[in-house]
């Protein structure tokens, strides 16, 4: 592998929907200097939201026409791959996100792929939210799409006290969710006995409000793109620590 001027510590591969607006400007934020990132675009399906009954049926299909994209980035020889897509990554439980994340990582042959559902698992124990501990979940989704993450979690070993979906229609819906929006579906889910809040669906742009939550009230609220950028920066042996994104990146 060549050496590059600008990503002299890691050239990152990222994968995001057509429609997605957020993970990139937020990964931005969050790469350490000597780290550069890539971008490529799925061609995602427009899922049908006229009725849940339809998006879960939808949902069944998977992620389609990822591995396509994944070859568009292998030519500039990417230390890492990033899926910037989680709702299929939590499809099947944890057995499911493992399978998924093998099949793609097999296809990049030796470049690995990171998958948000596991990131977040890994986010989560390093900040000592293990098995048993009670969690919340805030999800962009439909009932349907806000279940599969929840079984996700549950099949982690974590209890789910509460959750909230906030049914956005469209993927450009999610990204326009507003700054009360998100505060406010914190303060719905957040109890005495919840332990971490955890926010999925890479499209909602939760990644500048989640640390000013956390600081608030005194527990780990956790973003996905920032769980997710942590875990593969951290699997490449970079250990920067940063303020601004929380105690993930602050301290570990």
């Amino acid at each position: 592998m060549s050496k590059d001027y600008l990503g002299f510590r890691a050239k990152i591969g990222v994968l995001v929907p057509f429609t997605n607006t957020i993970v990139q400007p937020e990964f931005e934020l969050l790469k350490p200097r000597g780290v550069t990132n890539h971008t490529a675009r799925i061609p995602n399906r427009k899922r049908p939201t006229h009725s849940d009954e339809a998006y879960a049926e939808a949902m069944k299909e998977g992620a389609v026409g990822t591995e396509d994209v994944i070859d568009r980035l292998l030519p500039l020889e990417p230390n890492l791959i990033i899926l910037g897509h989680s709702i299929d990554s939590f499809a099947g439980g944890v057995e499911g996100a493992k399978i998924f994340e093998k099949k793609l990582s097999e296809h990049a042959a030796s470049c690995p792929v990171i998958i948000p559902s596991l990131a977040m698992n890994e986010a989560l124990n390093k900040l000592g939210i293990c098995e048993k501990s009670k969690v919340s979940i805030i999800t962009p989704y439909l009932p349907s799409g806000g279940k599969q993450a929840m079984d996700f979690f549950e099949d982690s070993g974590f209890k789910v006290v509460s959750h909230i979906n906030l049914s956005c229609k469209t993927a450009l819906e999610i990204a326009a969710v507003t700054k009360s929006q998100i505060k406010n579906s914190i303060e719905q889910v957040n109890t005495p006995e919840v332990e971490a809040i955890v926010q999925v669906g890479t499209n909602l742009p939760f990644q500048y409000y989640a640390p000013i939550a956390e600081k608030e009230l005194s527990k780990p609220v956790l973003s996905i793109n920032t769980a997710t950028y942590w875990y593969s920066i951290r699997s490449l042996g970079i250990n920067d620590q940063m303020n601004g994104f929380g105690d993930l990146f602050k301290y570990y």
